[in-house]
């Protein structure tokens, strides 16, 4: 039997758990990013068309496959389809299982891989959409991540043909509005290419989602971060604002920064005053804030900007609370317990009491957020 697998990339957004992974692009074009090590030890590439579409080749054979094996009733003939199971190698056994959960989360959404998919030409990338959903007609949204520096670098007509060729939205890791900001972080683009980038994608017809950083610019830039990021979002007027709480890497650049005492890092409770200046500044109406991710304090901000008088409220109940409860609702939140204040009415009081215990044994501020950043760590 002919190898069947096919590349499978590090990273998707939590929005894309359900999605099939496809990989386009290896790696990322800039790394240099201060805070991010995910493809610190590997050299970007990109795929030629020709094995992205052996790729999807694959995918089709293992979705037919599963087919093959379906009863008149839907359900899986297991005696058939472990006849083939037991002839695959580890990665092909691996890629079935991806294909597997796929269609049976709904096989609705595909993920371009990996950190700056569109960095392929946009004439080649269209040519991959279309065979993907030749291949696939049953696909409803195609996804992908791509840095707001190339997303200005491509024409308005290059995004109209990514558009009718299949592209339904893109993932912009923007981390900040604030040009000061994006130096400190050696992010490698500017405001201006963030909007122009933005407007682009918009009047292809693509969706937008783009990522804020509560907290990259440590306590220099704590309101400017927050004030130029709603800034650029109220230029752009993108689809989703999603939300990922800064948190400081030990093997990144940034923490040798911290230790020489060129970045302060701002705490649990700041990055969240940060998140409430950023919803308070955007004025566009159907932007939708995203909070799906565990490091951000307040879980359930997922509303568009027209209700952000529930998310202020929601965001000033913890920022109001006395510093014993807050404590208490912060490990309750980076332990996954709760999503929102409003849910720790129903943790018993023993786990309060040793939440209270667990507090009690870092009085200072500086030993309390390390410890909140070492929960913290076991998420990014």
């Amino acid at each position: 039997m002919s190898d069947r697998s096919f590349e499978i990339g590090p990273i998707r957004p939590p929005s894309e758990a359900s999605s099939l992974l496809l990989q386009v692009t290896r790696g990322c074009t800039w790394n240099k990013c201060r805070f991010c090590t995910v493809y610190r030890d590997s050299r970007f590439q990109v795929i030629q068309p020709e094995e992205i579409k052996k790729n999807i080749d694959n995918m089709a054979y293992f979705r037919d496959l599963l087919m093959s094996c379906a009863k008149a009733d839907g359900t899986i003939d297991k005696g058939a389809l472990y006849g083939y199971l037991e002839k695959f190698t580890q990665e092909e056994l691996q890629c079935f299982y991806m294909i597997y959960n796929w269609l049976t989360h709904g096989g609705r959404s595909v993920f371009l891989q990996d950190g700056n998919s569109i960095a392929l030409k946009p004439e080649k990338l269209a040519d991959v959409l279309v065979y993907l959903r030749e291949k696939f007609p049953h696909i409803e949204r195609v996804t992908t991540y791509g840095r707001a520096e190339t997303l200005s670098h491509w024409s308005e007509d290059q995004w109209k043909l990514l558009r009718q060729s299949g592209l339904d939205r893109i993932h912009s890791g923007f981390e900040s509005g604030s040009d000061n900001v994006l130096r400190m972080i050696n992010k490698g683009l500017t405001q201006e290419q963030q909007i122009d980038g933005g407007r682009k994608v918009k009047a292809a017809g693509i969706e937008l989602s783009v990522y804020f950083m509560p907290g990259i610019g440590g306590t220099e830039f704590e309101q400017e971060n927050a004030e130029q990021t709603a800034y650029v979002v109220n230029r752009i007027d993108p689809d989703f604002v999603r939300l990922r709480t800064f948190v400081l890497k030990l093997d990144s650049e940034m923490y040798l920064m911290k230790q020489r005492g060129e970045f302060e890092e701002l705490t649990d409770i700041g990055k969240l005053r940060e998140i409430r200046a950023l919803v308070e500044g955007i004025e566009r109406p159907d932007v939708t804030v995203v909070s799906d991710h565990i490091v951000n304090l307040v879980g359930s901000l997922n509303h568009p900007i027209r209700e952000k008088k529930e998310m202020l409220r929601r965001i000033d109940e913890v920022l109001s609370l006395p510093e014993k409860e807050q404590k208490r609702y912060q490990l309750a939140r980076r332990h996954g317990i709760v999503e929102e204040y409003s849910h720790m009415a129903s943790i018993p009081q023993r786990r309060l009491d040793h939440f209270d215990e667990v507090a009690s044994q870092y009085p200072d501020r500086e030993g309390w957020e390390a410890y909140l950043n070492g929960i913290l760590r076991q998420y990014v």
